[in-house]
């Protein structure tokens, strides 16, 4: 039986040494894939929004990946001061990405930049900066190297898919955000939350596996197995889809 494919979405970066543009994504995305028993294709950033439609109908899931903030234009409100580093053409291709998945009803995991975009692509809106905007902001950004220090705790709820997941209603993870989910997106529901009540966790009510994480559970799988959990069961249900 041939594994299901896992879409993963990429950035694009322009080294100035060579004057090259290049796709990329953390490895971490890529091993988690593997470790669950798919197989990861990465998705480049294109221009052509026809090309939506043949990554959608080649792959039997979709993970988006985390990155940069997305343009406060997309929610309709203009970026403030903390908000410098956005991709209005990442933005709209992952976007019609998530979209288009959605449609043909595949399995979705939304990582960090990925959970918001989800939000946003259903109608939602961000806190676009949690110190300046959220009544009781603290850091979420962690500046530790090491990808795999728990930073802090949060709260899953019970019945979402998510705590079906994990089998556990606390755990701690890593962090590297300074936006949160604000206005929740048409279709979805909170499923995790930090202790000053910021969103961590979303998925869709009417749909197997549509999940949006705000931290990294790409990079926690190195250390932490009980991760990967959440690749696996984005596996399993992509297989199931495709028979």
């Amino acid at each position: 039986m041939n594994k299901p494919i896992i879409g993963i979405t990429t950035f694009c970066k322009k080294e100035n040494k060579f004057n090259k543009s290049y796709n990329k994504v953390s490895y971490n995305y890529i091993s988690s894939v593997i470790k669950a028993g798919g197989v990861p294709v990465l998705i480049p950033l294109l221009e052509d929004k026809a090309e939506v439609k043949t990554y959608i109908e080649m792959i039997d899931g979709l993970i988006l990946s985390g990155g940069d903030d997305i343009c406060p234009n997309r929610y309709g409100e203009h970026p403030i001061a903390q908000v410098t580093k956005f991709d209005s053409k990442r933005d709209e291709w992952e976007i019609e990405l998530f979209r288009g998945a959605y449609r043909r009803e595949l399995p979705i995991l939304g990582i960090c930049r990925g959970m918001q975009l989800m939000n946003i692509a259903l109608g939602g809106s961000l806190y676009q900066d949690i110190i300046e905007e959220y009544q009781d902001g603290v850091c979420h950004l962690s500046c530790s190297t090491d990808v795999c220090e728990l930073y802090h705790s949060l709260q899953i709820k019970r019945n979402t898919k998510l705590f079906n997941i994990l089998k556990r209603e606390e755990i701690k993870v890593n962090s590297y955000h300074h936006q949160a989910v604000k206005d929740l997106g048409r279709e979805l529901i909170v499923t995790a939350k930090s202790e000053e009540g910021i969103v961590e966790g979303i998925e869709s009510e009417n749909r197997e596996f549509v999940i949006g994480v705000q931290w990294h559970p790409e990079d926690l799988t190195l250390r932490y197995s009980s991760f990967l959990e959440l690749f696996k069961k984005l596996v399993i249900t992509a297989e199931k889809e495709k028979r």
